[in-house]
């Protein structure tokens, strides 16, 4: 889902800290600085994909339970996922951090964990935290890179949208 604008905010970390810190960051400043709700945020971790004999990120989703329940810890597919900059090159799994803009009575409704991804309005990704510790080759297979690092991309409009608590 998309405004009529989209500027990225970013950061990148080259092998200074990895998915502890940063997952840590990105929950203390939305919501301890930004203030958004917490009950209002769910996130993706990568699911796995069996064509890459990749496993479910499940050291992600264990950092994400010491914020968030894990019902709102919603397993991803390699499309939404998965990061890569193209055929061969760093590459790994990342974790989408989406806010519920809906009114209380939509999401008693309806939960919002059944709208992430799936192009709702008020249901909008805020923050990818990617997690870079592979390399694709160029045979199509990966490598644990020799360091680990981190590439977040925040939607700028979208964080205004959820600290104002307007819906576009």
């Amino acid at each position: 889902y998309h405004h009529t604008l989209f500027e990225m905010l970013g950061n990148w970390s080259i092998g200074d800290y990895f998915k502890p810190e940063a997952i840590e960051w990105a929950w203390d400043l939305l919501t301890n600085v930004y203030g958004l709700e917490k009950e209002r945020l769910y996130v993706t971790v990568f699911g796995g994909d069996k064509a890459d004999g990749l496993k479910r990120d499940n050291e992600a989703a264990d950092i994400w339970s010491a914020f968030i329940p894990s019902e709102r810890i919603i397993d991803g597919s390699k499309k939404d996922n998965f990061w890569e900059m193209g055929e061969s090159g760093p590459c790994g799994p990342c974790s989408e951090i989406h806010v519920d803009l809906r009114s209380e009575k939509d999401r008693v409704a309806i939960s919002g964990a059944s709208l992430v991804n799936e192009d709702h309005p008020q249901v909008v990704e805020i923050w990818n935290l990617v997690f870079m510790q592979f390399n694709r080759k160029s045979d199509g297979s990966l490598e644990n890179l020799p360091t680990q690092h981190i590439d977040t991309g925040m939607g700028f409009e979208r964080l205004c949208m959820a600290i104002q608590g307007k819906q576009s």
